[in-house]
């Protein structure tokens, strides 16, 4: 029996080839995507289908873009993070009393972070927002007849995290000092 350590027997080279054989095996595990985030559906006073986001979550973005001008997507004052599920022209369809699902949670996963220019909001030019994907929130929708993504799959499911007004960073009588 060798009172020698069986690493103290490995040439250098052995070792460092073990090791690379070890990285490669961990390395070849490929990670699986999961839908594990979750919110629950409700309807807006606004008259939107929404599912429901931590706020923290949308502080959490918000906080790490670094862009000048911005501001959080407040609605009368407060944050609501949120998903659109429904547009309001699309809930009046269906009819609010109809939607059996409020209150059942709905699974989705993050995506990528975009900035797009609005169209249906005059005072806010440029948005910020986390792309979803969740397969639920497109078989519910199919389920009541609609497209699986909103405006006839012209819109992905997202959550707005930032938005910078019109005109914010052009000259003005604005300044810290006054």
């Amino acid at each position: 029996m060798s009172l020698i350590h069986p690493i103290a027997q490995k040439t250098t080279a052995q070792i460092a080839y073990d090791l690379a054989v070890d990285h490669v095996k961990v390395a070849v595990l490929k990670p699986k995507t999961t839908n594990s985030l979750s919110g629950r559906l409700f309807a807006s006073k606004t008259g939107w289908g929404m599912l429901s986001v931590p706020n923290s979550l949308v502080r959490g973005a918000f906080d790490a873009l670094d862009e000048p001008g911005v501001e959080l997507p407040l609605h009368d004052g407060r944050l609501h993070a949120h998903i659109s599920v429904f547009r309001p022209d699309e809930l009046e369809e269906i009819g609010a009393d109809n939607l059996t699902e409020r209150g059942k949670v709905f699974h989705y996963n993050l995506g990528r972070v975009q900035e797009v220019t609005p169209q249906d909001w005059d005072d806010v030019g440029r948005v910020w927002m986390i792309e979803v994907t969740s397969p639920e929130l497109q078989t519910l929708r199919k389920s009541y007849g609609l497209t699986p993504l909103p405006k006839n799959n012209r819109y992905k499911f997202h959550i707005t995290f930032a938005v910078r007004r019109k005109k914010v960073l052009t000259n003005n009588s604005t300044s810290k000092g006054s």
